[in-house]
């Protein structure tokens, strides 16, 4: 039985990953920072955390937190990364240097694999951003350290779709550009199975998406669906935004962090191998 230590286990993709993790007997162990969260039904329709057989409490920014964490562990899994503000943390703090903690934990245990999930993007990108330019940091010293690296590029995740319902409910879509550009997101539980099933691999790279390539027109469209609303998409041009990109660099990094990652994935398509069953409009049936 292989034991794997799952860092962001109560987001999104860790919670898909813990119960996937259980159902092929994985040993399991999960790093929390809040544990009364593994009782509680994650966001998006993310499941409740099965029982796991172990569950420690730390904080990969702080890494007097991880001492010996991975003693005794096979696979590390990290999903961990910032969407919002908190803490006063950045994307350096974090998606970088707190995963990069973790990784000094687990060369010093000796882990035989480290399963990292990146963002897959364009990697020619003129102006990538703080979030993604942190992740791209940490990869880099994965790659480079003596513990065998399994990279996961998503295109993006079904819950980040949500956003489209909620405009859709209020009857306006707002989408940059024409709508035009393409994607092939992915839904949890299948990006979960993908993961696991990847174990295997060694020193990999591996991009994935979901089994549809849909404009983000047709996506508005689907959400318009659900409510039975008349479809009214507005359509802004990517000049208008330019000033805000400026704006909000001078401001704040964290947002404009968020806004370069949200331009970049609106304005290019963002498509990878199609793995998966479910379909966009079944989930959007099913959030509302």
């Amino acid at each position: 039985m292989k034991r794997v230590l799952v860092a962001g286990a109560t987001g999104y993709l860790g919670r898909y990953v813990v119960t996937a993790l259980k159902n092929h007997e994985f040993y399991t162990k999960v790093l929390v920072r809040h544990p009364d969260k593994l009782s509680q039904r994650g966001k998006f329709l993310a499941p409740s955390i099965p029982n796991a057989d172990e569950v420690v409490i730390g904080d990969i920014t702080k890494r007097e937190t991880l001492k010996h964490i991975c003693n005794n562990i096979d696979y590390v899994f990290s999903s961990v990364g910032i969407t919002t503000q908190k803490d006063r943390l950045t994307f350096n703090d974090v998606d970088f240097q707190g995963n990069l903690n973790l990784l000094k934990e687990a060369e010093h245990s000796h882990v035989d694999k480290f399963m990292y999930i990146h963002v897959y993007l364009d990697d020619d990108l003129k102006e990538a951003g703080p979030l993604i330019e942190a992740k791209k940091r940490f990869v880099k010293a994965l790659i480079e350290s003596n513990v065998d690296h399994i990279i996961v590029r998503p295109t993006g995740y079904f819950s980040d779709l949500t956003q489209f319902l909620k405009m859709a409910k209020k009857g306006r879509v707002y989408l940059i550009g024409d709508g035009k550009t393409r994607i092939n997101p992915i839904h949890g539980e299948d990006l979960a199975r993908f993961c696991i099933q990847s174990f295997s691999e060694e020193n990999q790279t591996l991009d994935i998406g979901g089994p549809e390539i849909l404009t983000y027109e047709q996506i508005a469209y689907l959400a318009f669906d659900v409510f039975n609303q008349k479809k009214q998409i507005v359509h802004i041009p990517v000049g208008f935004l330019k000033p805000a990109s400026v704006g909000l660099k001078l401001v704040s990094k964290h947002y404009y962090g968020l806004y370069r990652f949200f331009m970049n994935v609106m304005t290019n398509n963002v498509i990878a191998p199609m793995y998966g069953n479910h379909k966009i409009k079944n989930y959007f049936n099913d959030i509302v």
